[in-house]
């Protein structure tokens, strides 16, 4: 699943708003006409990323120049969607895997790490990987490696 491109109803409403979309995503080109309508349509103005958001982006590997708020928002979300559909790939999860799930926590100012394991039910089109008998439990599959057992 790869992002999609921005719709024709989007390239006609940016063409009449002199707002540059041809190389972004739908999601992306959704942010940026927003932010160029959000005060007349009573919604917050467009707004700088904050540091957390600019920090994460970068983090992501990709640039935060020019990045407001929404923008921001939609590209960290893009790329954990891309993060997550390669680690999918390149453990070649699918169901019936045995895998490992790997989280981190704080627990009296110290770093503590849990790993448990479990039996995938299912993989989402959206990335999200459901344990069998779970009762719902799932994880994202940059948090999951394959079982030795």
């Amino acid at each position: 699943m790869i992002p999609s491109p921005p719709s024709k109803d989007q390239h006609r409403l940016a063409a009449l708003l002199t707002v540059e979309i041809s190389e972004d995503s739908h999601d992306v080109a959704a942010a940026k006409l927003l932010d160029a309508v959000a005060i007349s349509l009573g919604f917050e103005p467009a707004e700088p990323a904050t540091d957390r958001q600019r920090a994460f982006v970068e983090s992501l590997g990709a640039s935060v120049e020019g990045i407001t708020k929404r923008i921001a928002s939609a590209r960290i979300g893009e790329l954990l969607l891309a993060k997550n559909l390669k680690a999918i790939e390149d453990l070649n999860l699918k169901p019936g895997d045995q895998v490992v799930r790997i989280q981190s926590f704080e627990l009296q100012g110290e770093t503590k790490i849990l790993e448990q394991e479990f039996v995938v039910s299912s993989v989402q089109p959206n990335g999200r990987v459901f344990f069998k008998g779970g009762n719902g439990q799932g994880a994202w599959p940059t948090q999951l490696r394959k079982s030795a057992a």
